[in-house]
């Protein structure tokens, strides 16, 4: 990057290439200019007041882009479904979610733009959940001014990965939820499971339609598998007997009537978590932490469910890094490393 004096009459629509401080006696001192404003005619006169007749302004190449530019080109590659691209401040473009939903990121393209010299971007995590208005990425170049070919770089990249950054709002889920037990099913104890999951359903503004409960019997649970999912059920939650044991038949009904993505996460709590598929409604077993530990595996995988993304067995296997819950005495969730690998 070089840089030249110039007469300031001369430096109109040239770049300041150091800030530029005021000082006021008594009152303040702070910057008047930063560097890599672009001088207007409208600065001159105050310019002067701070004692400027010459100022040195970067000497620019035809094939250099200015950093505010850059940052423009670099948040329309980032920005995919749902997210708008705020004016440069400080050279630096923020990504706003138009929506709630889930925030889903296309890991090797970030990677990628990342791997050029001079550009950064930094996102929340994949597939966090967001607010409408929401920061929920940052991008810009580190220098003044950029060559055109990084830019150029940055461009491929996009037009050959696709999305990089996409907002996924979350539908109106008609969910089914079936408590298993012998024990509930008898009224031995009382149900805890479906105030719990229910309000896990709504909370993402879908709706439970159907409510029912199965002793520990295989054929009894396909049963009531397959009503819920005639009833128009896009996911159905099967709660309960998901253990080893001899007496927890709840994983045997789900594979006689689904298909089994994975039994087993490598989350904690939760690793007795089971995904299948009807055609294209979710079945998940939820094993017995689901109703007294405040957060598990289902917190991270029914965001993705609702959103309509088809979980596979290699995202669950992904869950490892960050699947151990540090149960803090004051749960944080989702501002935490849970869930975020």
């Amino acid at each position: 990057m070089k840089t030249i004096k110039v007469r300031l009459e001369e430096a109109i629509g040239m770049v300041i290439c150091h800030d530029i401080t005021e000082i006021i006696p008594g009152e303040k001192k702070g910057r008047a200019f930063s560097k890599g404003h672009i001088i207007q005619p409208e600065d001159l006169d105050r310019l002067r007041s701070l004692g400027k007749n010459h100022i040195h302004v970067l000497s620019m190449d035809p094939d250099d882009v200015h950093e505010d530019d850059a940052a423009r080109l670099l948040g329309k590659v980032l920005a995919g479904d749902n997210i708008e691209i705020t004016e440069p401040y400080e050279s630096r473009v923020n990504l706003i979610a138009k929506a709630e939903g889930l925030l889903q990121i296309n890991l090797k393209a970030l990677y990628d733009i990342n791997s050029i010299d001079d550009v950064t971007a930094a996102t929340l995590s994949s597939y966090s959940i967001v607010k409408e208005r929401e920061i929920i990425a940052g991008t810009k170049v580190t220098p003044l001014t950029v060559k055109q070919q990084v830019l150029d770089a940055v461009e491929d990249i996009g037009e050959r990965e696709g999305k990089v950054l996409s907002i996924l709002p979350f539908k109106a889920i008609k969910a089914g939820i079936i408590i298993t037990g012998t024990e509930v099913y008898k009224g031995i104890i009382k149900d805890a499971f479906e105030p719990v999951l229910r309000q896990k359903v709504e909370k993402l503004g879908g709706s439970v339609i159907h409510v029912s409960f199965a002793p520990d019997d295989e054929a009894y649970i396909k049963r009531e598998i397959q009503s819920a999912y005639d009833k128009g059920c896009e996911i159905i939650m099967v709660s309960g007997g998901m253990s080893v044991d001899a007496d927890d038949v709840t994983p045997k009904a789900i594979r006689s009537i689904a298909d089994v993505v994975k039994y087993g996460s490598p989350v904690l709590p939760g690793a007795m978590f089971m995904l299948a598929y009807i055609n294209d409604t979710a079945i998940i077993g939820i094993p017995a932490c689901g109703m007294y530990a405040k957060i598990t595996v289902l917190d991270i995988i029914y965001p993705r469910l609702a959103a309509g993304i088809k979980v596979t067995k290699a995202d669950i296997i992904a869950l490892a890094n960050g699947g151990l819950c540090r149960k803090c005495d004051v749960c944080t969730f989702p501002v935490c490393s849970f869930g975020k690998g």
